[in-house]
This record gives C-alpha cells, structure tokens and sequence, in this order.
C-alpha cells in the first residue's frame, strides 16, 4: 500500500472568520425556502418556533463547543463518540450519518439554488444543480481561504438581504402603516392534534433543517486558530446572531403577508418583500437567494469533505481521502468524491426528500454528540478541558441532558410527509432506511487493518 505523505492541514481561520462561517450556513437556504411551509403550521406564532429550535440548537451547541475544544481535529462527530464510547463500529456509524446529512443537505440546496436561477436562467433544475455543485467542488479544492472569502461575501449579502426585509417591515410596522400581527394567537388545530401548542413544536422540527450548519464549526478545527479559544465562542455568537434574525424575520413576514397565504408561496421572501416595496424586488430576494443558496452548498461541501479526511485518517475510511494537495494544502480526493457523490442525490429530484433525510440524520447525530460529552464527563474526567458547558450538577452537564431529551422529542414531533411516487412515508422511516445502511458497512470498513 501507497503510504500517504503527511501534510497538515493550514491553520489561517481566525473568530471572527469562522463566525462568519457559521452565520452563512445558519442563515443559508432554510430561510428562503422553509418559512412558507412553518408559517403555515405555526401561524402567527412562528417567531416562537424559531425561538424553540434555537434553544434545543443552543443545548447542543454547547456540547459541540465543549468537545470541539477538546478534540480540535476534522471529522468531529465520528473523533467525539469514538473518544465516548470506545467501540469504533458505533463511532463509524455515526461518522456515516453525518456525512450522508452532508450528501443530502449539498444536493436539496443546490435544487432550491436551481429553482432560484431558472427564474432567470429557464433550463433544466437538475442541470444547473448540477453545474453549481462542480463549481463549489472547485473553490472548496482552490483553498479554505479561498472557500472563506466567497462564505464572507455571500454571507455579507444574504444577510444584508434578511436585514434589509427586518429594516422596510420593521418601519411600516413602527409607523403603523402595517398592523403587528397577534403574535400571541395559537395556530389552527392541525387534523387529528388535540392539543394547540403541538402545531408550534411540529413546525419548530420542520425549521431546524435552517439552524444546521453550527455544528460544521467543529469540523474545520484542523484549520482554525487557536481552536481550544475559538471554536467555543463561535459557535455561542453564530447561533446568537441567526437566532435574532431569524425572529425578527418571522415577526415581519406575518404581520405583512398573512400565514395561510405565506404557506402557499414558492418564493414566500419574495412576495413580502413585493407587498412592501413592489418594483423589482422579488427579483432582487431572488438573486441574494442564489447567493444564500450557493454559500450553504459551499460550506457543506467543505465540512463533508474534512469529515471524509478525518475518518480517513483514522483509517475508518480508505485512506486515499486522507490525501492533502501539496500546493493547495485541502483534503483534494475527499473534495472530488463529496462533489460526485452529492451530485448522483440529486437524481432524487425533490428537495422534501433530501430535507426529510437530514432532518431525521441531524436528530440522531445532535443526540450522539450530547450523549458523548455525558459520557466523557465521567469516563475521561481527567481531560483538560479549556471549556466547560456551563450549568452542571457535579460532573452532569444539565444542558447536555436537555439536549439529549430535546432532540428524541424533535425526532419523534416531525411531521412532514415525504411522496414518493404515488405513496406518503414518514420522514422518520425514509431517514432510518437510509441510515440504517451504516450498519452493515461498518462491519465492511472496520475490518481494514489499522496503521
């Protein structure tokens, strides 16, 4: 066997790039695509679901910070319950799972990216996802830095543009030219639910496919600096600032549009900003759109690939992926194979598959990764650990706990159906179906020698 020359991956992120980082993916596509569909089960009580998935995002994410900067290496959840647990088959599985969530999320973006620029472009949706992924393939193999300075420039618009909706809404609200929604009213009773807070908690399930991307901190560790001091508080400030977008964004959009119409649109953003300013708006959220679209992709491909690297580094993975460019210094065959991979999902051909997947894998994998921090706080007391989650009873991190029982309720509370063909499944059985795949492979892959 070819031994693999040993070259490091380069350190050049700083906080505040790496928080850029985060806000991107946080803010990417979930946004512009979802708050249609949640303002339809929510009503005027979506603010309160963005806020739910935020706090059952904020449990996780601090037991992501606490073992980021234990573990500062790539391939973050596979090197977390391997550490926890000690049985490599479990820690592969787990690895698998976050790197299908990374296929799925690249693949169901780069649909919604289509249906953006085929109002612009009319041409085939799967063509121009297709196109997209081989051009973001070739920036995240150019360089991190590189990779970085695009996430920044896209972040500074798809924000500006969520900004600039807040800022318009905001000031018709204040002047009372547009009455503030009841933000108090509970939603209609979805069919067969009994209770009418659980419309509330089924679309806060349905929203969190738009808070993933803060767990992708943890795997561009081998390129931060300093990441014991960094990785913490960038996942604390990514969250932070999406958070309050994000509610302030729900607050504007039904109070102008009202929800039963919002649930309707293709292009939700689009028709509020429409109604407020008219003219060439939606033209406008159409374009930033592609930019928040492509930068979600961009930075899923990037972290799919490093968690490729890192197993393969493990030897988990062939370990060909673990193959460093000698000028580019990045992960160059893992990138190839995440690019080819992501493009063969998209013959799924619809984006509610793909989000149903992710869904149902991210549930799964936040509450490995809550497991694994308990665990290691009585198993590897010894650790050094730079930080701690705060709030702890002993050695029991509370909000590791809460994480842990927040993501089985989530799992268990989604709720949208997933047609394929002329037949209706569960989100939940399609993801387990395809997750289950890790099993039977992790007998495969942990039979290779270890080196």
């Amino acid at each position: 066997m070819k031994k693999v020359e040993k070259i490091q991956l380069k350190r050049c992120l700083s906080l505040s790039e790496i928080v850029i980082y985060g806000v991107g993916l946080i803010l990417g596509a979930g946004i512009y695509v979802l708050i249609g569909s949640a303002a339809g089960i929510a009503g005027n009580m979506l603010w309160l679901s963005f806020t739910l998935a935020a706090i059952v995002a904020s449990f996780t994410a601090m037991s992501y910070a606490e073992l980021a900067a234990i573990f500062p290496e790539a391939g973050a959840e596979y090197i977390y319950a391997k550490n926890a647990f000690g049985w490599d088959k479990m820690a592969w599985v787990f690895g698998f799972i976050a790197i299908v969530i990374g296929f799925t999320t690249a693949s169901a973006v780069a649909l919604g990216f289509a249906r953006y620029l085929s109002y612009f472009i009319p041409m085939n949706q799967v063509i121009l996802a297709i196109g997209l992924l081989v051009l973001m393939t070739g920036i995240n193999f150019w360089g991190i830095k590189e990779s970085a300075r695009f996430n920044a420039l896209a972040t500074t618009i798809e924000v500006g543009g969520l900004v600039l909706l807040i800022a318009i809404g905001g000031y018709f609200i204040f002047k009372g030219d547009i009455p503030l929604a009841n933000l108090t009213e509970f939603p209609p009773l979805q069919e067969g639910s009994p209770i009418s807070w659980l419309p509330v908690v089924s679309a806060s399930a349905l929203i969190f496919f738009a808070y993933m991307g803060f767990e992708d901190i943890a795997n561009i560790a081998e390129e931060a600096e300093n990441p014991a001091q960094t990785l913490p508080k960038a996942f604390i400030y990514a969250l932070l600032i999406s958070t309050i977008i994000y509610i302030l964004v729900a607050v504007v959009s039904v109070s102008v549009i009202p929800f039963s119409e919002l649930a309707k649109a293709e292009q939700p953003l689009s028709m509020i900003m429409s109604k407020l300013i008219g003219g060439f708006s939606p033209e406008l959220i159409a374009l930033i759109a592609l930019f928040a679209t492509a930068n979600t992709v961009l930075i899923t491909l990037i972290v799919c690939a490093r968690m490729m690297y890192g197993m393969a580094k493990s030897n988990s993975f062939p370990r060909i992926l673990a193959s460093v460019h000698k000028t580019r210094q990045t992960p160059y065959v893992a990138i190839i194979v995440t690019g080819f991979i992501s493009i063969i999902f998209l013959f799924f051909k619809k984006v509610e598959v793909l989000a149903a997947i992710s869904d149902v894998g991210i549930f799964i994998l936040f509450f490995i990764v809550n497991l694994s921090n308990i665990v290691l706080r009585y198993r590897r007391p010894d650790i050094h650990r730079v930080w701690r989650a705060p709030f702890n009873i002993g050695r029991l991190p509370v909000l590791s706990v809460l994480g842990v029982l927040s993501c089985l309720f989530m799992l268990v509370n989604i709720n949208h159906p997933v047609h394929l063909g002329d037949k209706t499944y569960s989100a939940q059985l399609v993801g387990m179906c395809i997750f289950a795949l890790a099993i039977p492979l992790s007998f495969v892959f942990n039979r290779r020698p270890k080196v």
